[in-house]
């Protein structure tokens, strides 16, 4: 057994288990049920990125794909092109690509409009003006569908990437 393999895929399996698990909480429960109800689901997103949610999930992120990617190299014996070019390794390689899309689309798309409804959430109770307010609400509603979509674009390149590598060593 090599220690550092065994270490490499511990981290690389828990924290992308974190990972794609919180997209799919996100995406299946807490974004419908935060819809659901209204402006109060803007106070229960204001309290997760508080405690640090749209820090964390890009450091998981982040920390899932140079762990695959160092157990992909490993493996492949340097990213040998024979290893590469068989069914293993077109499909941990695939699974690799679309986990980095997933990363991708989450920082361009999701992250910024998640940033956005923030930073709209807490200046909204001071704003006395109502037209104003009004504003504030209409930008968060077009940012709120703009999290969701990019929540299950990263979600589905995510369902496809863990579906890869869960399969890749019997092909």
């Amino acid at each position: 057994m090599n220690p550092l393999m065994a270490v490499l895929r511990l981290i690389h399996i828990v924290v992308g288990v974190y990972w794609a698990g919180t997209m799919f909480f996100f995406v299946t429960f807490l974004e419908p049920s935060l819809r659901s109800l209204g402006p109060d689901g803007g106070k229960v997103m204001i309290r997760f990125f508080e405690r640090g949610y749209l820090r964390l999930l890009p450091f998981m992120a982040i920390v899932t794909i140079l762990s695959g990617l160092w157990l992909l190299w490993i493996v492949s014996g340097g990213f040998d092109a024979a290893w590469m070019g068989s069914r293993s390794g077109i499909a941990l390689s695939a699974g690799g690509t679309m986990a980095i899309i997933g990363f991708i689309l989450g920082m361009t798309i999701m992250r910024p409009a998640a940033e956005r409804i923030w930073t709209i959430a807490r200046r909204l109770p001071q704003e006395s003006d109502e037209g104003a307010r009004n504003a504030m609400t209409s930008e968060m509603g077009h940012l709120r569908a703009r999290t969701q979509l990019g929540a299950r674009l990263v979600f589905s390149v995510l369902v496809v990437a863990v579906g890869l590598m869960a399969i890749a060593r019997y092909l």
